[in-house]
């Protein structure tokens, strides 16, 4: 029996560009109890396709009805009361599901009694987690506790946006352990994702692409095109990164961790070096000190521009790339890309570069739109464009394919990569396996501290 059912949905938004036909015509049951994967490449709709499922947004035409609920016909009110009574959302950012003062058992209490709150937490492999905050949670835990959150609160339905897109192999383990759960329970799970390791779990697959359903012949020919190239820096390289000793510690509730814990390495001009580990090992807090976003305890890091520690380095010397991304929704995709240069002054002289920047990404035709009006994977691949744009010297990259798939997976890394070649190094925390024949170096961190690993 489908407990949602979409029937001819089409979905259209305006932008300063023009309109943009998210879905098209979209026909697709999801079955009761089940794990149902939306599948496709960036921009295919898929995020569209679960915001009209939890009522967030109205389909332009067709018929969306959810546990018997007709949703194009629903008020705002009634709309409002479909989220809270039969289907919990799951956003694609960990950090965006919690309220940041409240820890995971005040989330939980609001909604449903310690009895159920205790036996969910359980079931998802976090209950030792319940009386911390979420900041202090690694991104797999965060990820259960937004579905215990949707669970307890007696949703029928729980949709999620790529929940495993910024997780570990081991992570993406333990939540995928936690829907099977929640199915288990009779909860039906429609889940976003270009994970292949998601796809291979669920019970049903609807594949999209452009906002169509895609034939499934066609969803199982396209593979990423395989790179043959090999790279061999040149040892005697300038060096663009050198860390001595670097330490940070912090507290959480009534335990000191040990976030990065006496890590040493160089990085030299057109190297790429992979910083490999699970969610919590450390590898973000360790991109955050090297872009002086935060002060070590101890040690040194010394960057192109000779600026030790907490001196904020430009865009030209250090690009960074955040797992956030940090796009400004007043400008355009365009003018984000361009905003190093316009800073730096240089706007006209980069002019030829941003357009050759937003062509190698896929950008072109979205230039002029506002990164909301984007999906995330657009936006990211943005963010990519914004670091490489000035050349810089040296760029920090945390998880830059962690929300692409195969195809576009090998688009950014190329695009990184031809930055080394010119002479850029590169330090890019991944969990990506695809990312590995890239790379000139891997070093692994466990648990903050670092070893050399197999390239």
């Amino acid at each position: 029996m489908a407990i949602v059912r979409c029937e001819e949905v089409d979905r259209t938004f305006r932008t300063t560009s023009g309109r943009v036909r998210a879905l098209r015509g979209v026909t697709a049951s999801f079955p009761a109890r089940s794990i149902v994967a939306v599948a496709g490449p960036s921009g295919s709709g898929k995020s569209s396709l679960l915001r009209l499922i939890a009522g967030m947004d109205l389909p332009t035409s067709g018929s969306v009805v959810v546990a018997g609920r007709s949703v194009e016909r629903a008020s705002a009110r009634a709309r409002r009361r479909l989220r809270r009574d039969t289907v919990g959302y799951v956003f694609q950012r960990p950090s965006d599901n919690f309220v940041p003062h409240l820890t995971v058992g005040e989330h939980l209490a609001r909604v449903a009694d310690p009895d159920d709150v205790r036996e969910t937490l359980e079931a998802l492999g976090i209950a030792h987690r319940a009386d911390h905050l979420p900041l202090q949670l690694s991104g797999g835990e965060q990820q259960r506790a937004a579905f215990a959150q949707a669970f307890v609160g007696g949703a029928e339905v729980v949709v999620a946006d790529e929940p495993t897109a910024e997780l570990d192999d081991a992570s993406s383990a333990a939540v995928l352990s936690g829907i099977r759960a929640m199915r288990d329970r009779g909860v039906t799970l429609i889940i976003a994702t270009h994970d292949d390791a998601v796809v291979r779990a669920a019970d049903t697959v609807l594949r999209l692409d452009h906002g169509r359903v895609l034939d499934p012949v066609r969803a199982r020919s396209g593979r990423a095109v395989e790179v043959v190239r090999r790279w061999d820096p040149p040892s005697d390289g300038e060096r663009v990164l050198r860390i001595r000793d670097l330490v940070k510690t912090f507290t959480r509730v009534d335990e000191r961790v040990h976030a990065v814990d006496g890590v040493s390495f160089e990085v030299r001009a057109g190297e790429l070096v992979g910083l490999i580990g699970r969610s919590g090992s450390g590898k973000t807090t360790l991109l955050g000190l090297v872009a002086a976003w935060e002060a070590p305890d101890s040690g040194t890091i010394e960057r192109p521009d000779g600026a030790r520690d907490a001196e904020a380095p430009t865009w030209a010397d250090v690009a960074i790339l955040p797992q956030t991304l940090g796009l400004m929704d007043e400008l355009s995709v365009r003018e984000n890309v361009a905003y190093p240069a316009r800073l730096a002054g240089a706007s006209d002289a980069y002019a030829e570069r941003v357009g050759a920047l937003l062509d190698a990404l896929g950008l072109t035709g979205l230039a002029d739109r506002r990164p909301s009006e984007t999906s995330v994977g657009e936006q990211q691949r943005a963010a990519v464009a914004r670091a490489l744009v000035l050349r810089p010297r040296l760029l920090v990259a945390d998880e830059p394919t962690c929300h692409q798939d195969h195809g576009w997976t090998d688009r950014v890394l190329t695009a990184i990569r031809e930055a080394c070649d010119e002479g850029a190094g590169c330090l890019m925390a991944t969990h990506d396996a695809t990312a590995r024949r890239f790379l000139d170096r891997a070093l692994a961190m466990h648990d903050g501290r670092l070893d050399l690993a197999a390239g």
